[in-house]
């Protein structure tokens, strides 16, 4: 009943090196993976000076697509009145 087991080993140097290198790997690619999202986000605030040309800009976009919905939306209706007298 007295038999002994025999004593487990634990890791080797080498295989705790090779999992120390992977590690780092791993680690390098996430640090790498969060610096591309931090620039896709901090992107379009990069080349702006100020907040208010930021907002500037913003705004003239805007209204720049605003005035050519009204503009496609006026057309459009015109279309439809000038088929709707050929009836």
């Amino acid at each position: 009943m007295n038999t002994q087991q025999p004593r487990r080993q634990g890791l080797t140097l080498e295989e705790i090196a090779a999992r120390k290198q992977a590690l780092k790997i791993a680690i390098a690619e996430q640090r790498e993976n969060v610096n591309d999202a931090y620039r896709q986000v901090i992107a379009p605030f990069a080349n702006v000076k100020s907040v208010s040309k930021y907002i500037g800009g913003s705004l003239l976009n805007s209204f720049t697509m605003l005035e050519s919905a009204i503009w496609g939306y006026r057309l459009i209706s015109r279309l439809f009145r000038i088929f709707r007298k050929f009836k």
